[in-house]
């Protein structure tokens, strides 16, 4: 439910948003004080770092969830993306207490994988063999060793502003300035190897020029899941460019898979890269990931030892059996494509609505997005596509803003996810009239002076 005025302490002055909200979630409070103390910063994801403190959630079930403080939330956060049919899908719910009853772990080969792998080849238009991972960081790592192995190159050129994991070979140029390492730790040495360009044709075809380039990785959404849309033709662009020159194209489709489409991304543009990281949906809100693509790049994991060309790949929890058992049960409801086509109906209410709140309170701005996402523009009046890289990542919000309007929407009963959200098949007419109901309320109590 919603917090109400009277839920603050009464007699206070007049506070902003994020105030109120804390005033009301005392044991969210209270939690991340005593994360704080076994936790760095008192959260174990980077994006959960929140202003004044995080939220806390004790449930969740279908496209609502519970804070500590017993308020009922409208969840756009869905699993960071991975829940596109919901928290607490029933089918995946049986299929994981079904396994657990099993085994969790036989540290052996099990029908599960097999049968998880045939989906993927069903669905994922690349896709011939596939290999599990635990995470999608780990599919992006290994889809750029296979793609060294099999061209015997070193370089790889990821574009601007687009997030394919953590680890160090990719963490350059997904935050602006959009050069140089995204973290402290990264060796120097990875510089020369790793090319951050513009996500436009002719920047790909230069840095394609010198024939030493082992793969090209993007997101086929656009950066951060469509936060930066892609210009129309890059993708089929990008592909044939990098046939020519010999270059591995890999898509992260850790984010778009199965949720753009049963097929993802690719089986929408019409355009199959030669390897595709997976995550999220495909294990159905349990840790997994995979890499998949045509067996001839695939094999490089089943070379014989000792083979120069060889890719080795362990990994204690790939294809763990929990994992696997909630995948195909997501995957076999994902198959017909009624989810995505139910959530990405629903997105785009939540886009208009909101769209419409902004324009009403004439604040510059939009809600933008494709297939079941939306994403806030507040500040830059024209189409998404007129405005910066830069302007968009941070959806037009400094931070006091984007505290304000996150913690004043979660105070109306709504979880943004940093200005953005991700719409599942649990959603309903009801959740986004109250949503966009949310921001008409929320906007004009933000501070004075936050919005442009």
């Amino acid at each position: 439910m919603a917090i109400r005025e009277t839920d603050v302490t009464a007699g206070a002055p007049p506070a902003g948003r994020s105030q109120a909200w804390a005033a009301a979630n005392p044991r969210s409070r209270s939690l991340a004080q005593r994360a704080r103390r076994v936790l760095p910063g008192g959260v174990t994801h980077d994006v959960r770092r929140a202003e004044p403190f995080p939220l806390a959630v004790a449930r969740a079930e279908g496209s609502h969830k519970w804070d500590l403080d017993g308020h009922e939330i409208v969840c756009y956060v869905m699993g960071h993306g991975a829940l596109l049919l919901g928290h607490s899908h029933p089918d995946v719910v049986a299929a994981v207490h079904h396994q657990a009853t099993l085994a969790f772990h036989p540290g052996a080969c099990h029908e599960l994988e097999s049968e998880w792998a045939e989906a993927v080849v069903d669905l994922v238009p690349s896709a011939e063999l596939v290999r599990f991972t635990a995470s999608g960081t780990e599919a992006t790592l290994l889809a750029l060793r296979i793609a060294r192995a099999a061209t015997g190159r070193e370089r790889v050129v990821k574009l601007a502003g687009h997030f394919n994991g953590w680890h160090d070979q990719v963490a350059f140029g997904a935050d602006p300035p959009f050069h140089g390492p995204d973290t402290a730790g990264v060796p120097a040495a990875l510089g020369p190897v790793v090319t951050v360009v513009p996500a436009e044709e002719r920047a790909v075809a230069d840095a394609l020029a010198g024939g030493d380039v082992a793969a090209v990785i993007l997101e086929p959404s656009g950066a951060a899941w469509g936060t930066v849309p892609l210009p129309a033709g890059l993708l089929a662009s990008i592909r044939a460019l990098t046939t020519a020159a010999g270059t591995v194209l890999v898509f992260d489709e850790v984010v778009s898979g199965f949720r753009w489409s049963p097929g993802g991304v690719q089986a929408v543009a019409g355009v199959t890269p030669d390897l595709t990281a997976l995550g999220k949906i495909l294990a159905g809100g349990m840790p997994g990931g995979a890499v998949t693509g045509p067996a001839g790049l695939m094999e490089h994991l089943s070379l014989a030892n000792g083979d120069p060309r060889r890719v080795a790949h362990p990994g204690t929890h790939n294809a763990h059996p929990i994992s696997a058992a909630a995948g195909v049960a997501a995957l076999r409801v994902c198959r017909s494509g009624e989810p995505q086509e139910r959530a990405a109906r629903l997105a785009a209410a939540v886009r208009e609505g909101l769209t419409s709140v902004l324009a009403q309170a004439g604040v510059p701005g939009r809600a933008y997005g494709e297939s079941s996402t939306f994403h806030l523009l507040i500040g830059h009046a024209g189409e998404p596509e007129q405005a910066s890289p830069q302007v968009l990542k941070a959806a037009g919000m400094n931070p006091e803003l984007s505290a304000e309007l996150h913690n004043g929407m979660l105070a109306e009963g709504v979880h943004l996810f940093h200005g953005s959200g991700f719409l599942s098949a649990a959603h309903t007419e009801q959740d986004v009239e109250r949503t966009v109901a949310a921001f008409a309320a929320t906007l004009p109590r933000l501070p004075a002076g936050l919005l442009p």
